[in-house]
């Protein structure tokens, strides 16, 4: 979701507040504009959630200790 919709959302409903609509358009306009405040506070939460949890998978995972060979003699150490 673009990142100006929630700016735009609360804008209008501050311009409801200030100037209101007559009847069921107000209604309409607010329930609009919070519905798109909540999308996108969902859609935020969501994206947060799913980066975590991939940078998660990502992380190498050590099963015990690797052992290391030096090149020139051949000698293992423990990493």
């Amino acid at each position: 979701m673009a990142k100006w919709i929630p700016g735009a959302a609360v804008f209008g409903l501050l311009c409801l507040m200030i100037i209101p609509a007559p009847g069921i358009w107000g209604v309409l306009i607010g329930a609009v504009c919070v519905l798109a405040i909540v999308g996108s506070l969902c859609m935020l939460l969501l994206d947060r959630v799913a980066t975590a949890l991939l940078a998660w998978r990502a992380r190498p995972r050590k099963i015990g200790r690797s052992r290391a060979v030096h090149a020139g003699s051949r000698m293992t150490r423990k990493v």
